[in-house]
């Protein structure tokens, strides 16, 4: 499995990707990065327990609309398939 705080560790600033299965069972890959700043939405508060949940922005939506709150999205770490930082791909 994989762990949300050694992820973030590895990753850093940078951008990675991942594979990860939806919650519809179809499978989709992610070009991501880590949000500077865990409130970084206006209103909003992460309740309840997060540790399975890798809170990112999709880099894709991010170029198209410019809005860090529209391209903000959570990845259940449970169905994550790959992750790879930096040139180096993990896979479960």
């Amino acid at each position: 499995m994989f762990i949300k705080k050694l992820i973030k560790q590895s990753v850093g600033e940078k951008m990675f990707s991942v594979s990860f299965v939806k919650a519809n069972n179809t499978e989709r890959t992610m070009l991501c990065k880590l949000p500077t700043n865990e409130k970084f939405f206006n209103g909003g508060e992460l309740k309840g327990n997060r540790e399975h949940l890798l809170e990112v922005i999709d880099m894709t939506v991010l170029r198209k609309t410019k809005d860090a709150k529209k391209s903000w999205r959570s990845i259940n770490l449970n169905t994550l398939t790959s992750l790879k930082i930096r040139g180096v791909q993990w896979v479960k």
